[in-house]
């Protein structure tokens, strides 16, 4: 797998773009992915149907199990046509047997209904991890996008119901209407008729090859954008860019001046041939055995070789006969008893009178709990309102330790100069740049954590650190002082100018730190 020869640009994409990219490229490569699920599966259904001529029901039931078998094909396809290496339907097909080799047994047991499924087969088919390392890597993978994957197997297989139904309707408005008022509907309603239940189920084996390639190819596309994230193959790609680029014109510039590297080259010999060699030191060197004699030394050590005894409560094993006690407990047969009781008191005339008590019994008792729950969620969505009727004050919250160093900068008021803005253009103006604005920088975010008592603990970033203030300015509270949207644009402004400065060395211009000043003026200037 080559990530230069990717297909699609390699960036951080949501869940959902990408199922859209999915969506493009199933909708790109489509008519070759339907063929190459479609000639399996087809013969297969054709067999059944020679097979077990009066079986229609369990026939496609039988190929919707083998959804897994067929799903590889198409993903092998897809794979190497996004990394630039495609592959016809015919070497596609060669690899049918191959391809499912791996793993079938457990894809057509245990992981048949997995809604995560288009997500997790390319770890079997393209990894090819099994076991121990499939399952830690599916821990990762499944910390996100994982959701999404769910909801692209509901909302596709229902795509699939309404495809079917779709058609079956075109079906039927396709017979004249003077044939279609003497057909009789109930044996066709009722399946008496085989040849339509064949001809049913080979209408959804259509849908199904037509909708695979799309449900196919999210799943890789949510795989493949969980890899890029993990592995940062954007960032890879762009160093690979910036080096051939380097390269390039360190090609191009050895073609333009061959003689000046030719001359630099014999003069650095020449000056290098003067210099003495210091003699070489033979005991430093170790042999290979020497080398492997000393890593197990190491590795003998006490470092390596530390033990913990941990003593703790276990249960302990219990008997057939508690088991069984846990296993049913007495409340469940009291309550089961209760269902039933006036059941047995009902005379036997038929099955629909017996069950009526017992059905009425059940729908009362999930009325009550119905109505308890309604009340608990409306005590629960209006609480605050019924507090305030109630004049119930809370307690106060316990105030925060107030941080007197945050991104390694002393934020206590003590620290800050009696004039903020006039000390920072001052060091701007002597070339200290960092200096002047990291002192504007720490000025408001201690001003933030003492006026408007904002909590920004050591686990926050800077950009964390300026949403809590975009969130205060957009979901006000009464609690809290609010934060006006000038002060939050001024926040993520400043936030913005020092990330640059700070990490990629980039000092904004005099006149926009003159502009932050003025504005740092207007929010806490009258507040010292």
């Amino acid at each position: 797998m080559q990530i230069k020869n990717l297909a699609v640009r390699a960036r951080l994409r949501s869940p959902w773009e990408s199922v859209d990219l999915g969506i493009a490229l199933a909708r790109k490569y489509w008519w070759q992915l339907f063929i190459v699920y479609l000639l399996p599966a087809a013969p297969l259904f054709a067999l059944c149907y020679w097979l077990f001529p009066e079986s229609p029901t369990l026939s496609i039931l039988f190929i919707w199990w083998l959804k897994p078998v067929f799903d590889r094909q198409p993903l092998f396809m897809i794979s190497r046509a996004l990394f630039g290496s495609p592959v016809s339907i015919g070497e596609a097909l060669k690899h049918f047997f191959s391809q499912n080799r791996r793993d079938w047994f457990m894809w057509l047991t245990l992981r048949r209904l997995s809604p995560t499924r288009s997500f997790d087969m390319p770890v079997t088919v393209l990894e090819q991890s099994t076991g121990k390392a499939r399952t830690s890597r599916l821990g990762v993978l499944h910390r996100k996008h994982s959701g999404a994957a769910t909801w692209l197997t509901l909302t596709l297989y229902h795509i699939e119901i309404f495809l079917l139904a779709a058609l079956s309707v075109m079906a039927f408005l396709f017979i004249p209407e003077q044939y279609s008022d003497g057909i009789d509907w109930i044996p066709l309603l009722q399946g008496d008729t085989q040849w339509l239940e064949w001809i049913y189920n080979g209408l959804y084996l259509f849908v199904m090859a037509a909708v695979a390639p799309f449900y196919i190819v999210s799943g890789f596309c949510l795989y493949i954008g969980r890899r890029i994230e993990l592995e940062g193959w954007d960032i890879e790609i762009q160093f690979r860019d910036l080096l051939e680029r380097q390269q390039r014109e360190q090609e191009s510039h050895r073609r333009r001046k061959p003689s000046t590297a030719a001359l630099i080259l014999i003069c650095g010999l020449t000056f290098g041939s003067l210099i003495p060699a210091p003699p070489a030191s033979a005991a430093s060197l170790e042999t290979p055995q020497q080398a492997q004699e000393h890593i197990d030394e190491i590795l003998a050590g006490d470092e390596f070789h530390q033990m913990k005894e941990i003593s703790g409560w276990r249960k302990k094993d219990k008997s057939e006969t508690e088991a069984v006690k846990e296993k049913f407990p007495e409340w469940l047969i009291n309550f089961i008893e209760w269902l039933f009781e006036n059941s047995k008191d009902t005379p036997e005339v038929d099955d629909e009178v017996k069950w009526g008590p017992t059905i009425a019994k059940i729908l009362e008792l999930l009325l009550w709990i119905g109505l308890v729950f309604g009340l608990g969620y409306l005590l629960w969505r209006h609480h605050d309102k019924i507090l305030q009727s109630l004049k119930w004050q809370p307690k106060p919250k316990k105030k925060q330790p107030v941080p007197e160093t945050l991104f390694g900068l002393d934020v206590r008021q003590s620290s800050l100069p009696d004039d903020v803005c006039a000390e920072v253009m001052r060091l701007w103006t002597e070339g200290d740049k960092r200096a002047s604005l990291g002192l504007l920088y720490r000025a408001t975010l201690s001003h933030l954590i003492e006026d408007f008592e904002f909590y920004f603990g050591d686990h926050l970033t800077e950009s964390e650190c300026a949403q809590l203030v975009q969130v205060r300015q957009q979901e006000p509270n009464e609690v809290q002082r609010p934060v006006s949207p000038a002060l939050s644009q001024f926040v993520q402004e400043l936030t913005a100018n020092w990330q640059q400065l700070a990490y990629a060395h980039r000092p904004p211009k005099e006149a926009q730190v003159s502009s932050l000043c003025s504005q740092w003026q207007e929010e806490f200037g009258n507040d010292r």
